[in-house]
């Protein structure tokens, strides 16, 4: 069932509940009022037949003879009348044995009339003096127009209210599907949406609304989508351009070899040379590894209390056990020594991943092969400075030098893949951080990390 219908019907049902109370009590309250209307009218018929057979000296036969006279014409009451000693003294229909019991419930009451209902008939007991004795008349009597007016009535109010409740259905109907045709003019929208044409957007209504709200986030949404996707297909069609490089170079150094090579010292050179083809494509799978890892949603990262000295100190011995001609140096900035001062929340293997990035590039585009580190401690925030004296950056690649693949002027100072910087800043981004660079060229390059405490994630 759809959302206007399930609307339109749940709209219909609670409507037609507070309908059928109003309909009820409205129903109860006329039939109350026709009762104690009638009530009212019979009492005074009542009273009306004992003056006249009080007053009125005629035979009884001749009183019952007009009363069924008048009856056809009137709708009179019929009564029975007792004395004190409950005795039937007159009577224009046989009396029920339930009258009895009301008697008695008139003689004990201090009321001078009672009331009650059998079916149709509506009953009524009154107290009456004559002639100095007292008399207890019982009357009865149907209240044929009344009751068919209340008939009418009920009849009405049951039309009116199916009618009403149909109505409230179709008008709950058109305003469920009026209401929520921008979302199904948004799901038309959608469906036209797929990866082949991810840069069409849903359009925006004028009303700042909900529905607004709602289209703005499902662009926002395809955008990362579109910026995903795109950087997947480039991805890919990067991934399988570097690698076929190094794996070309590599298949034709091994049928070289095995083609030329003659001697002992022509093998040795082959295979070194193999080696460091092999080395090449280890170190980018390796780098497009720990890209991928950085790209990981969020969510998915798992985060622990670290210390942000000790993973520079862990980077740097890694990085100096593998290059062992490296010069990496870490000082301490800092205004206050207290050692929370160094405390984050991360991921202990990306932040080294990303500050061994740095440091190696800082000491690759040096000519002394140098790093210094500088790490600065503050109340609210910790920076991060990698700086060197080496080749510089141009303004030009400045701009670029975070894209993946990207590699800028100075690629042919020392080899490389492209991918480092792009690992670095989405690390950085991923915990809460800025990345910064100040770079001159043959002077040198500073790259900075700031973590602000504002932006530290919940342990």
């Amino acid at each position: 069932m759809k959302i206007a219908t399930r609307t339109a019907l749940i709209y219909a049902i609670l409507t037609a509940g507070i309908l059928f109370m109003f309909a009820y009590v409205l129903y109860v309250v006329s039939e109350k009022n026709r009762e104690d209307e009638f009530n009212d009218r019979l009492g005074y018929k009542v009273i009306w037949r004992s003056e006249f057979i009080f007053d009125v000296r005629i035979s009884d036969e001749k009183i019952r003879e007009l009363h069924q006279r008048n009856q056809k014409l009137l709708n009179e009451a019929d009564i029975s009348v007792y004395n004190s000693k409950k005795d039937l003294t007159f009577t224009d229909i046989p009396p029920l044995k339930s009258n009895e019991k009301y008697l008695d419930k008139i003689i004990k009451s201090n009321k001078n009339r009672i009331f009650w209902q059998q079916g149709d008939r509506q009953y009524i007991a009154i107290k009456f003096k004559s002639a100095g004795e007292d008399y207890y008349i019982i009357g009865s009597a149907v209240d044929v127009t009344g009751n068919a007016h209340i008939a009418e009535f009920k009849k009405d109010i049951i039309i009116i209210y199916i009618s009403s409740v149909i109505v409230i259905f179709i008008i709950g109907f058109l305003f469920s599907y009026y209401t929520l045709k921008p979302l199904k003019d948004i799901i038309l929208q959608i469906r036209d949406i797929s990866e082949h044409n991810l840069n069409k957007r849903l359009d925006i209504p004028k009303a700042k609304d909900e529905i607004y709200e709602l289209t703005e986030t499902f662009n926002s949404t395809f955008n990362r989508l579109e910026k995903s996707f795109n950087n997947h297909k480039q991805f890919v069609t990067t991934i399988s351009h570097e690698f076929r490089t190094p794996l070309s170079i590599l298949i034709a150094e091994l049928e070289l070899a095995k083609e030329l090579n003659v001697t002992l010292d022509d093998y040795k050179l082959s295979i070194d040379n193999a080696l460091q083809d092999a080395n090449d494509a280890s170190e980018l799978s390796s780098a497009l590894l720990d890209f991928a890892r950085a790209s990981y949603d969020v969510s998915q990262i798992s985060f622990a209390n670290i210390r942000l000295d000790e993973i520079l100190a862990e980077a740097k011995l890694a990085l100096i056990k593998k290059n062992t001609h490296y010069k990496i140096g870490i000082n301490y900035i800092s205004n206050d020594e207290e050692e929370s001062n160094y405390d984050w929340y991360g991921n202990p293997y990306l932040l080294q991943v990303a500050f061994s990035n740095l440091m190696e590039n800082a000491c690759k585009y040096s000519e002394d092969k140098s790093c210094r580190v500088e790490i600065e401690a503050h109340s609210q925030s910790i920076k991060i400075r990698f700086i060197d004296h080496g080749i510089g950056i141009s303004e030009q690649d400045l701009s670029k030098i975070f894209e993946l693949f990207y590699r800028g002027s100075n690629k042919n100072f020392e080899k490389g893949n492209g991918i480092g910087l792009s690992i670095v800043k989405r690390i950085v981004e991923i915990h809460g951080g800025n990345l910064y660079v100040d770079s001159k060229i043959s002077k040198g390059s500073i790259f900075t990390i700031e973590f602000s405490f504002k932006n530290k994630k919940a342990v």
